[in-house]
């Protein structure tokens, strides 16, 4: 099955980049801004840039060889899957970075400030089509340790709250997440999909599909795998193209985040849990 696979997956061409996908637009930072700036003092559109500059980088390593046989799930091949692996703990991490933000805050108004900056970036990543940090951040805020503080949340701007509770419904799961799949299917690229999607519809077209039919190969299933693979590598052959500002991209490289056992208990010391 890999062999015919990998047959299939020599046999597709990548768009011819534009004069325009060279251009780097200008900077997006506050005016003003003090030598002692904070990350966050730069602004939620250029923080979304650099993470976005960051994200692609691993994303473009990820192989088309990496995403067949479901390596990335087996630990006997997770060698072979190395770089999507990479690329989901990244993920992984950055949501529990941005919980760690929000509960280091020492007091309620700069734990809700906290939670506003995170909501202007997340949608900042929408508009980039940035859809895995993007996730990450909303995945952060609708998680146990950070959507319990409710006490927090109250001091949150409503319009703040709407637009995540928008963001939000952008990735439920209803109808295997047919909002975030059109969202994603009409998103010019440069684009970064939501991976998990894309290992999802893998796994169910290795595992649901026959792969020998009547004795023969069946190179519809192989066609199909291919074809989900393939329009994966078509989002990473245009970059973004923006200005790196060494500023936000070195916190933002090496991301503090705190474990979710620790972050929970940091929130249950935030706001005890209301006697029954």
């Amino acid at each position: 099955m890999f062999h015919h696979v990998a047959y299939f997956l020599g046999t597709v061409q990548g768009k011819k980049l534009k004069k325009e996908d060279y251009i780097t637009p200008p900077l997006k930072l506050p005016p003003n801004l003090p030598p002692n700036a904070t990350l966050f003092d730069h602004g939620a559109p250029e923080i979304a840039r650099q993470l976005t500059m960051l994200d692609f980088k691993l994303f473009a390593r990820i192989k088309p060889l990496e995403l067949v046989n479901q390596a990335w799930v087996k630990p006997k091949y997770s060698h072979q899957a190395k770089n999507i692996l990479h690329f989901a703990e990244r993920m992984n991490t950055l949501t529990r970075w941005a919980a760690t933000s929000i509960l280091a805050q020492k007091d309620k108004p700069s734990r809700a400030k906290m939670i506003t900056d995170l909501i202007s970036i997340a949608d900042e990543l929408l508009k980039l089509n940035n859809f895995s940090s993007f996730i990450a951040i909303i995945n952060a805020l609708e998680g146990s340790a950070i959507s319990r503080l409710h006490s927090t949340w109250n001091k949150v701007d409503r319009k703040a709250c709407l637009r995540n509770e928008e963001m939000y419904d952008i990735i439920l799961p209803d109808s295997n997440f047919k909002k975030l799949r059109n969202r994603i299917s009409k998103a010019d690229p440069p684009c970064i999909p939501y991976v998990g999607l894309f290992m999802s519809d893998l796994t169910f077209a290795t595992e649901c599909n026959p792969t020998v039919v009547d004795g023969m190969i069946n190179f519809v299933k192989c066609k199909y795998i291919n074809d989900i693979i393939n329009r994966l590598r078509l989002y990473q052959q245009k970059p973004y193209r923006f200005e790196v500002v060494p500023t936000i991209e070195a916190p933002l490289s090496e991301l503090n985040a705190l474990d979710e056992e620790t972050l929970y208990e940091m929130s249950l010391k935030i706001e005890p849990r209301k006697p029954k």
